[in-house]
């Protein structure tokens, strides 16, 4: 996760989806060997799995049981859920490993008091700060996602699309760099420069008839728009890349059991 959101997360009210009582059954749990990364925790899991879905659910506009069934929203609705069921496979097999990690030192095994000390911490991180803007991200992508398809359905009259940010203060740099840039709807452009385009990311794309495409003879990709967010959500179906951390930083003896969902249902 960057610096930037950490930042503004610290502006937004804090999501406690876990109980005091739940931190200390999971702790204790990791510390006895009940959860481990082979045997990870089926209620945090589903826990981060539901309120990520909620997200998904808040920004397209609907819930899966709101649409007919296996029609083109269906399809999407069901493709983007199973996406953050495995990212929160993924994200619960990354927070037990790091707070694993801590159950020793140097002298051996640490008492109980001091490993939750600093586990806390971990399972704060991940589960309040990181979640937010992850759950801030659901909502764009599925957001993003609902937006082209209807940008599809208008293409032919509606051929171009301009990116526009925010244009206060807050804007990033690399995202003022894409501002104004109009390509046509079928450009390979918005395969990877689709908003979002970082955590908590406010720009947006304008459709019209009339927009004058913009020359990429001189554009560079900007540095700091993060690889994990150059996809386009819509015609991915997905709310989370494969490149995330969550996903790649696996060890290999691992990889296998990756591939099962950590040994996690799709629910």
């Amino acid at each position: 996760m960057c610096g930037f959101c950490d930042i503004i997360n610290k502006e937004e009210p804090p999501l406690d989806l876990f109980s005091d009582e739940d931190i200390e059954r999971v702790l204790f749990s990791i510390y006895t060997g009940v959860i481990t990364v082979r045997s990870l925790d089926l209620n945090t899991y589903l826990k981060i799995a539901r309120k990520l879905s909620e997200g998904i659910y808040e920004g397209y506009g609907k819930n899966i049981s709101e649409v007919v069934f296996y029609d083109e929203e269906y399809i999407m609705l069901k493709s983007l859920r199973e996406n953050v069921f495995h990212f929160s496979a993924a994200k619960t097999y990354q927070q037990t490993r790091e707070m694993s990690s801590l159950l020793t030192d140097k002298n051996g095994i640490k008492v109980f008091d001091e490993f939750k000390k600093s586990a806390k911490e971990i399972f704060d991180k991940y589960n309040e700060n990181y979640l937010r803007a992850e759950y801030n991200s659901a909502i764009a992508q599925s957001n993003t996602a609902q937006k082209w398809q209807e940008i599809q359905k208008f293409s032919k009259t509606l051929p171009m699309l301009t990116y526009h940010t925010v244009g206060d203060g807050r804007v990033r740099p690399a995202h003022e760099e894409l501002n104004n840039i109009s390509r046509p709807v079928n450009d390979k452009f918005w395969d990877k420069f689709m908003p979002p385009n970082g955590w908590n990311c406010r720009c947006t794309v304008l459709q019209s008839s009339d927009a004058e495409k913009t020359s990429l003879k001189d554009f560079k990709t900007p540095s700091d728009v993060p690889s994990i967010f150059q996809f386009n959500a819509g015609k991915t179906k997905m709310v989370f890349s494969p490149k995330h951390p969550y996903f790649t930083e696996v060890p290999k003896k691992d990889k296998p059991f990756a591939k099962n969902n950590f040994g996690l249902p799709i629910v």
